[in-house]
Formats: structure tokens, sequence, C-alpha cells
């Protein structure tokens, strides 16, 4: 596991402030450029934690196009990668990205069944009732 990153704590305790301020464009300003210096020095922890951060804080914007970059950025560092692809994909579908949104869940739905676990199977029966033919495409 990653050692304390003092910029990144700094960067989310100075975001925090500026969104308390109203200054979210700021505050996501100071978060993209900590972005940046977490991803050049392959930070993973650091990116998904930011990542997220951004997402919530675009969210509350109402910007969907920057929550769907900070999301996806976020991706391939996630623990539970079929459940984060899932969870991507509602948020696509939220956006109107319906084919790009069914791109994503057949990903889930294959890693989904290929686990086998119980919360897998759950996962499968979810994408499944909402994308019946997904099955038929994997």
């Amino acid at each position: 596991m990653e050692g304390p990153w003092e910029r990144g704590r700094q960067a989310m305790q100075q975001s925090v402030e500026l969104a308390k301020t109203g200054e979210i464009e700021q505050a996501l300003g100071v978060l993209d450029s900590t972005l940046a210096e977490a991803t050049q020095e392959n930070r993973s922890l650091w990116i998904k934690i930011i990542c997220r951060h951004a997402a919530v804080l675009a969210h509350f914007m109402g910007d969907r196009r920057r929550e769907i970059r900070y999301t996806e950025q976020a991706l391939p560092y996630a623990k539970d990668y079929r459940f984060a692809v899932y969870n991507f994909a509602q948020l696509l579908l939220l956006d109107g990205q319906v084919g790009l949104a069914k791109r994503y869940a057949t990903e889930a739905y294959e890693l989904s069944i290929a686990e086998g676990t119980e919360a897998d199977r759950d996962l499968a029966a979810a994408i499944h009732k909402q994308w019946p033919n997904i099955a038929e495409n994997s």
C-alpha cells in the first residue's frame, strides 16, 4: 500500500475549502492539477481517491461530462472492477449514451459470470434484467 502523499491530502483539503465557498471550478482545477501529478507519479490510490472526489463535485455542479470523465479515469484502479464498470454503465445511461453504456454493461456481465460468487450472480442478474439480450451478445 502506498504511504502518505502530502500533496494529495493538501489538494483534497483545498478543494473542500474552495467548494464550501462556492468556488467549485477552482476546486476542480486544484484536483485536476493534483490528478495529473498523481498520474505522472503512478499513485494509483490517490488517482482513485481524487477522481472519486472530483466526480462528486462535478455531480454537485450538474456537470455530467466531467463526472463521466473522472469516473472513467478511475476505472483502471477500481478494486472491484466489474462493479465499477457496471456503475459507470449506469452513469452513461443517465447521460443518454445507451450504446456505450451497453458495451460497459456487457463487460461487467462477462466478468461477473466468470467470477461466480453470489455478489457476481446478483450483478449478472441486475444487468440481465436491465438488458435482457446482453447474455446473447456475450
